[in-house]
């Protein structure tokens, strides 16, 4: 009976993500080959309709999290389907140096993961423009999207380059955002300074977890009193400290609980 049993195991074939593509990009800005992982919506190939697309950061933890949530919320009638839009990296695994030199606007010697991470920080303008100049057009040109719904979802040093792009860019290509247990202490509080002399709009969603640092959850309520003092026209702001979630757990339930909030009205 045994040997039925491991041939039946040896023959099963992996999971995979319906309705899923990878693609590879190599940025003329930074140099740096990525893959993109994309999700389409149930029913993409039968029709024309157009969609709003969600990008998200660190895909290899994000991608299939942000696909099933729109997914499931989808096939309820609790948010449009929409194309998720993952960015992930081409070559050998290097999280901690990737994260460091993307996702900083601001190079800092000190901090996040150490000295010798840090000498690599400061990427973030880089990857804004491969973001904003390569990856948006390409994905446009690519698919049916519709060019009035991108949201830019990130988490913790994705959530501080998330709200950078939120306070520099406006608008002009992102709409909506999700930003999830931010580093707002990077650099001395950089992103501070940035909020005070920004004017920020479109629909965007805040929180951190309740059991996480509280520097956390006071950052999150600190940068949103700035936003709302004086008030932004045309901003639509929510922020949150969710109970009973971790730095490490809070990101599928603020995912769903933001992404909601910044399609809601559709």
């Amino acid at each position: 009976m045994l040997i039925p049993i491991l041939s039946l195991f040896l023959a099963a074939t992996p999971v995979t993500i319906p309705n899923s593509e990878i693609h590879t990009l190599a940025s003329k800005h930074n140099g740096i080959n990525y893959k993109i992982y994309v999700g389409l919506p149930n029913g993409y190939a039968e029709g024309e309709r157009k969609y709003g697309v969600v990008y998200t950061l660190d895909a290899d933890y994000s991608f299939a999290i942000a696909r099933n949530v729109v997914e499931h919320l989808a096939d309820r009638d609790l948010l449009e389907p929409l194309i998720v839009v993952s960015v992930a990296y081409d070559g050998p695994p290097q999280y901690r140096l990737n994260r460091t030199r993307d996702y900083t606007p601001t190079h800092s010697p000190t901090g996040g993961y150490g000295p010798e991470m840090q000498k690599h920080s400061g990427g973030g303008v880089k990857f804004r423009q491969f973001l904003t100049e390569e990856l948006v057009p390409f994905i446009d040109r690519t698919y049916r999207t519709d060019k009035t719904k991108r949201a830019l979802v990130g988490h913790s040093y994705g959530g501080l380059f998330t709200t950078w792009v939120m306070l520099t860019t406006g608008t002009s290509v992102f709409n909506r955002y999700v930003i999830v247990s931010p580093s707002y202490w990077y650099d001395d509080e950089m992103i501070f300074d940035v909020a005070k002399a920004s004017k920020p709009g479109g629909r965007v969603y805040i929180s951190a977890g309740a059991l996480e640092n509280p520097v956390m959850g006071r950052d999150v309520r600190r940068l949103a009193r700035i936003l709302r003092n004086p008030a932004r026209a045309g901003l639509a702001l929510r922020d949150e400290v969710l109970d009973n979630e971790t730095h490490n757990s809070i990101f599928p339930s603020a995912f769903s609980r933001g992404l909601r909030f910044v399609f809601e009205g559709r």
